[in-house]
């Protein structure tokens, strides 16, 4: 006798494949990924050192507010502009130059006016206008200076003119 199975019998369910749970990226984009998290880093990395760098500016400039305007702040503010140029620059040859020039070098690097640093830190009268003066122009100078750079561009302008 015949068989009388169909053929439909014999064919077995048709299984589907395991859902992918898993988000799968293409190899050039994960090597984008990781660039652009380690571009990232390095930003990060630099932001954090500029702001280490400028730290000795930032404690200068706290340290110019507590000053009070008394007869010895004049000499306070300029230990203080020394300390933070000796920070940045420890070998500037403007730490070493007498009264006179370290005044004209410090009026050339702002254009604020800065009074008699001579009268003002070595005479015995208290002057609170040229202390304010001088308050003002330290608290302008430390807010702008930029360390190594600009000074050394400073220091290479000089010599473009001499």
């Amino acid at each position: 006798m015949a068989d009388t199975h169909s053929p439909l019998d014999q064919l077995a369910d048709i299984s589907e494949p395991a859902l992918q749970t898993g988000f799968a990226l293409a190899p050039l984009w994960w090597l984008l990924l990781i660039s652009g998290l380690v571009a990232l880093a390095y930003l990060l990395l630099r932001l954090y050192k500029r702001w280490r760098y400028f730290a000795a500016r930032r404690q200068a400039l706290q340290l110019l507010e507590q000053i009070s305007i008394e007869p010895d702040a004049a000499a306070q503010i300029n230990q203080l502009l020394k300390r933070v140029l000796q920070h940045y620059q420890p070998l500037h040859p403007a730490l070493t130059m007498p009264v006179q020039q370290w005044q004209s070098w410090l009026a050339q690097q702002h254009n604020k006016p800065l009074p008699d640093l001579t009268r003002l830190l070595y005479q015995a009268g208290s002057d609170t206008s040229a202390n304010e003066q001088f308050y003002q122009f330290a608290k302008a100078w430390l807010s702008r200076y930029r360390g190594k750079a600009q000074t050394t561009a400073t220091n290479s302008s000089e010599a473009a003119n001499a």
